[in-house]
């Protein structure tokens, strides 16, 4: 078992890079019955690490220096904690951040100190990222928006999903297909009840953003890469207004 309770794998995959120039970076990690993406995105100062990966060989970590040092660690909300306390032996001048709302859930869990709020990052992001965050919420969650060579990237943590089925876990399966929140890209309805004050007014949020924005790549964390360049309904049926 892990040290939060969570059965934990040895991750040793190799980095999948999104875009080189940038860089940016994505990592597919397992944890007990659950799987994720974490995200790296190099800044002005250094790589920035979204959601840092649990149980990662240390060929991960050499084979992530190739990019460039981490310079920050993302908590992206109050649930994706379990490789903080590992990154943070490994890069102890990295700071971390996270939404206000999951600061102190996080501080609880993980027994790190000190974490600090998304809108102190700064200098660390340069021009081309964003960390936003997102409004609306009880327990947080960040918006990552980074310019790339492919075009913007959206990074989103617990709010949407994409996956090909349902997860094999009976309850969670159960779960998923009953909310509608799988299979395919769908808006993750059980993570939204637990951790948004107002569904409706996230969703409208999103899709004001989202016209805005017009992102062409969407990141989930859990799930495949969607390309929305080549198919912008998906886009506007994940964030429809209600």
């Amino acid at each position: 078992m892990g040290e939060y309770g969570v059965e934990m794998e040895i991750n040793a995959r190799p980095w999948n890079v999104f875009d080189a120039r940038t860089p940016i970076l994505t990592y597919p990690y397992s944890f007990g019955p659950g799987s994720a993406n974490a995200l790296v995105v190099g800044g002005p100062q250094g790589l920035v690490v979204v959601s840092p990966p649990c149980g990662v060989a240390l060929s991960v970590f050499e084979e992530l220096s190739l990019h460039g040092q981490v310079c920050a660690l993302i908590a992206p909300n109050a649930f994706h904690h379990l490789g903080l306390r590992e990154w943070t032996s490994l890069f102890p001048a990295a700071q971390v951040y996270a939404p206000a709302q999951s600061i102190a859930r996080l501080e609880h869990r993980t027994r790190l100190m000190n974490i600090r709020p998304l809108a102190e990052l700064g200098a660390l992001t340069g021009a081309h990222l964003r960390l936003v965050d997102m409004p609306f919420y009880r327990t947080g969650e960040a918006l990552v928006s980074a310019e790339s060579e492919r075009g913007l990237v959206w990074y989103l943590t617990d709010i949407v999903t994409n996956f090909a089925a349902l997860p094999d876990h009976l309850i969670v399966k159960i779960l998923f297909g009953l909310s509608g929140s799988a299979p395919g890209l769908r808006f993750n309805n059980i993570a939204s009840t637990l951790m948004v004050r107002d569904k409706a007014a996230l969703k409208r949020w999103l899709a004001d953003e989202i016209a805005k924005a017009r992102p062409q790549w969407l990141i989930p964390a859990h799930g495949d890469i969607v390309e929305l360049r080549s198919a912008p309904i998906l886009a506007q049926r994940l964030f429809a207004r209600s």
